[in-house]
């Protein structure tokens, strides 16, 4: 066993146990570099004893379609998809899970025996499981920050759950195009806000669960216009950023008593859901906490010297 780091990420990797028979996953995506995914996942198959390896690919958007062409030659199992391909992979795959349509997003790709891939979409699952996990009550109002694919997969899931979405976005055409669909699709009390401060404190006052589903508050990205007195120690904040993994939301949130939930607790809910649709097989979530734990650490630490 020896340690070697590839995109940035230390890997554990058994090099005598890797043969023709070694089941072959992965990521692609533009960037790929420093993607907590392969730690997960190879955390994951080492756990279940499984001869499988996940391995991160860069892949440009121009390339995509020989992309998908290769890793169904080369016979991969599945693999996850990320920016800036989890709409434009669904036209290169032969079947989509329903709720991945709707959403219009896939982040997991499952190869069958005959090469047929089929798209799924786990981000709103794992926010979800990531919640539920935490003790969260979903049946509630809830307040959602973004009408991106993550966003997107994420009201969904929500909405078989909670009382009320509120969903706020710069673009309103897409929070107007969100809101059409969850009320058709669910029969749910949802409406769409613009990002203006005047409504934002009511909206926020009002809530039991906020997620930030957008990019804002990402390494160098404009933060979400909250003030601390705007959140209460009774509600449940979830930031799906996980660089830096305390954003300015959750800092504000904690300061404020709310208990809160970064991007790492959905990374690795999202991620031992795609791994139980590639193997019919219960992930070790402590275990692939354990990693992503680890690697951040690595990461910050690199990062700072």
């Amino acid at each position: 066993m020896r340690i070697f780091e590839a995109c940035g990420i230390y890997l554990e990797f058994n090099s005598s146990a890797v043969s023709g028979k070694t089941q072959v996953y992965c990521l692609i995506g533009d960037p790929v570099d420093h993607s907590l995914s392969p730690a997960i996942q190879n955390t994951a198959f080492r756990s279940a004893g499984m001869d499988a390896v996940y391995v991160p690919f860069r892949v440009r958007r121009k390339e995509l379609k020989d992309a998908i062409r290769g890793l169904r030659a080369i016979g991969v199992r599945g693999f996850n998809v990320t920016t800036p391909h989890k709409s434009h992979v669904m036209r290169h795959l032969d079947k989509l899970d329903p709720t991945a349509r709707e959403i219009g997003s896939v982040n997991t790709v499952v190869a069958s025996e005959n090469g047929m891939l089929t798209g799924y979409n786990t981000d709103g699952i794992g926010a979800v499981k990531a919640l539920q996990d935490a003790g969260a009550p979903l049946n509630k109002t809830a307040l959602l920050f973004g009408a991106g694919g993550a966003s997107r997969a994420i009201a969904h899931a929500l909405a078989r759950h909670s009382k009320s979405i509120r969903l706020v976005n710069r673009t309103q055409s897409k929070a107007r195009e969100l809101e059409r669909r969850l009320r058709r699709k669910y029969r749910i009390d949802v409406s769409h806000h613009a990002l203006l401060r005047t409504r934002l404190r009511n909206l926020i006052e009002e809530a039991d669960i906020i997620i930030n589903g957008s990019a804002m508050g990402m390494d160098g990205r404009a933060d979400l216009p909250i003030e601390e007195n705007w959140l209460n120690r009774d509600q449940w904040v979830m930031d799906i950023v996980y660089r830096p993994p305390e954003t300015r939301l959750l800092n504000l949130a904690g300061l404020a008593g709310a208990r809160t939930l970064n991007g790492l607790d959905m990374l690795v809910s999202q991620g031992a859901c795609s791994f139980e649709l590639w193997t019919g097989r219960a992930a070790v979530i402590a275990e692939m906490r354990h990693a992503v734990a680890r690697e951040s650490l690595a990461f910050a630490h690199a990062k700072n010297s």
